[in-house]
Parts: structure tokens; C-alpha cells; sequence
């Protein structure tokens, strides 16, 4: 087996590994939500009642000469905004719930997040310690401190630096016919500017330019891996709140998906503006535990009329819905390929 087959075997049981133990992480999340749901539910219902109760009967005082009281009026529409609560129960005790549901589910993908990239810097230590013993002469040695250079950052969070850099001076004290001129000149990041300064001195000397720099062996791509960052598509979302909108896009900024979303909140004047869009998308999601039944309704009649079937998601927390994102947008990319080869 090849080195390289060999690290991705071993990057992919990690993956697999850190994906089943968030998994039953956000499962546990998912379950103690539940139960906070009902507790929110209880207590809006238990304070919105009452509430509703005194503005009826406050209303009840006005006779029909009181049309135009100022007073009647707010009553009036104090009281349609209690009932639309009060029909709403689910979702806004859903909506209550959930920036404690999504703070934690960011944890977890942070977490998940910082596993997947010190694998990768791991790799780009290996890819660069072997660019660095490749070099045969002097020139070249000191060289490869440009490229070293670049992922400082990156090899400073794994505690890496030191041993990149040790591994640079021996390499260029092996080929110095001076002795060992690379020492270490305070700590290592300040010697490793040090010799990229003696680098950029040497390039200025000759017109052309060492070609130094790590080749991908044991990386899977030249930079950290991000998993929505080839995601391309129109998603045309319905249902939901404003809160899992902004943490879902937040996750998918670097990504070329174009989000179309029409939450509880942006009313059905969002829904008739995304009609336009059904006809053209790539993905269209309906979120079921979120979406009222105007939304829904709004949905499907724009579905039908462009004969097009929704993914229906029955989730209730950000993770969930960026894996029907992926996975939707995959499988349509894929069924493309498949038309366009057959």
C-alpha cells in the first residue's frame, strides 16, 4: 500500500469516527430540546391567555360609536398578535429553544471543524519536512524557508514549527561549505524569518527563481479542507426562522449556493417573491417541523406548478439541514454528469 493511500485510509476513519460521535451528540441535543420545547410551550400558552382574556374584554367596553377610537384600535391589533402567538405556539417555542440548540450544535461543528483541519496540517507538516530534505543544494535548502514561511500559522497550531525548522537548518548546514550557518537565532519562528530574509536576499541575486515548494503527497488539497466549499446550486429553503437561517448561512459563506429563504418571520410576501425562483433551483426544502401551513401551502401549489418534487426535512436543528443542503446539491451535480454522459 502506498504512503499516501495509507493517509487517507487513516483520514477517513477519523472522519468517519468524528462524524458518529457528533452525531450522537446532536442526537442528545435533539432530545433534550424536545422537552424544553413543551416546557416553553407551556408557559407562553399559561402567560399569552390571560393576556388575550383582559384585551377582549377590554375591547368588549367599546360600542360600535367607537370606531374610530385610538385606543380600540392598538386593542385591536394587541389582540390579533396574541392570537397569531397563540396559534404559533409550536414554532415560537421552537424558535426560543433553539439559539441554545444552535450555539451548541456550533461547538460541535467547531470541534469537528478543528479535528478535520489539524489532519490536514498534520499532512502539510509531512508534505514539508520532505520538501525540505528533497533540496540538494545550498541555495535551494535555504529556499524552501519561503514556502515554510507560508504555513507558519498553520504549523504553529499543531506545535509543529520547531520541528519544520530544525528540519530546514539541518538541511542547509548540510550543504554549507561554511560549517553550520543556520542556528538557531532566538525562538524558532524568529530564525525561520531570518532565513527568509536571507532567501529573498538570494533571490534578488539571480534572475531565475528556485521552484521550491511542497508537492501534494500526503495533503488532499493545497488548502484546509472545507466541506460546503464546492457546494454550487440554487436552494430555494421554506420554513424555519431567522435564527437557523443566519447560522446556516454563516456555514455556507464560502460556498457558491445561492440561499433562497422564506422563514414564519419574512411572511408570505418572501413566499410569493420565491415562486419566481422554483422553476430554476436546484434544491427546494421544506422544513417541515418549522413551515406554518400558509408557508406550506404557499410551497407546494409553486412546486406543482413548476413539476418539481421538495426534499421535505423534518429537522429541527442546523446540522441536519446543512447535510440535506450537501446532500441534495451532490446528488443533483451527479445526476447532471450522469444525463450529460448517457
Amino acid at each position: 500500500m502506498h504512503v499516501s493511500e495509507l493517509d487517507d485510509l487513516e483520514a477517513s476513519v477519523q472522519e468517519l469516527i468524528s462524524l458518529a460521535e457528533m452525531e450522537l451528540e446532536e442526537k442528545r441535543l435533539q432530545q433534550q430540546r424536545q422537552d424544553k420545547i413543551e416546557k416553553v410551550r407551556q408557559d407562553l400558552h399559561q402567560r399569552l391567555t390571560p393576556l388575550l382574556e383582559q384585551v377582549s374584554k377590554a375591547l368588549a367596553l367599546f360600542t360600535n360609536e367607537d370606531a374610530d377610537s385610538i385606543a380600540r384600535k392598538k386593542l385591536e391589533e394587541k389582540a390579533s398578535d396574541l392570537r397569531y402567538k397563540l396559534d404559533n405556539l409550536d414554532l415560537l417555542a421552537a424558535e426560543a429553544v433553539d439559539g441554545e440548540l444552535i450555539a451548541n450544535e456550533e461547538v460541535l461543528l467547531g470541534q469537528r471543524d478543528l479535528e478535520r483541519d489539524n489532519r490536514w496540517r498534520m499532512t502539510l507538516k509531512a508534505d514539508l519536512i520532505e520538501m525540505i530534505l528533497e533540496q540538494d543544494d545550498f541555495y535551494k535548502s535555504t529556499d524552501a524557508a519561503v514556502s515554510v514561511r507560508g504555513y507558519m500559522h498553520e504549523l504553529k497550531i499543531i506545535g509543529a514549527l520547531e520541528e519544520v525548522v530544525d528540519a530546514l537548518m539541518n538541511q542547509i548546514n548540510q550543504h554549507s561549505e561554511d560549517g553550520p550557518v543556520a542556528r538557531l537565532r532566538g525562538t524558532h519562528e524568529q530564525t525561520l524569518n531570518f532565513i527568509y530574509n536571507k532567501a529573498l536576499e538570494n533571490r534578488s541575486r539571480v534572475e531565475r527563481i528556485p521552484d521550491v515548494h511542497p508537492r501534494l503527497r500526503h495533503r488532499s488539497s493545497e488548502k484546509r479542507p472545507n466541506p460546503y466549499s464546492q457546494l454550487e446550486g440554487k436552494v430555494v429553503i421554506y420554513g424555519g426562522h431567522d435564527r437557523l437561517e443566519t447560522a446556516v448561512r454563516n456555514r455556507l459563506r464560502d460556498s457558491k449556493v445561492l440561499l433562497l429563504w422564506c422563514t414564519a418571520q419574512s411572511g408570505l410576501q418572501m413566499a410569493d417573491q420565491a415562486e419566481s425562483h422554483v422553476s430554476t433551483a436546484d434544491l427546494v426544502i421544506i422544513i417541515t417541523g418549522y413551515a406554518s401551513h400558509k408557508l406550506t401551502d404557499k410551497a407546494m401549489q409553486a412546486m406543482q406548478q413548476a413539476g418539481k418534487t421538495p426534499h421535505m426535512v423534518n429537522t429541527t436543528g442546523m446540522i441536519r439541514l446543512l447535510e440535506a443542503i450537501e446532500y441534495g446539491l451532490k446528488t443533483k451535480l451527479l445526476m447532471n454528469q450522469y444525463s450529460k454522459s448517457a
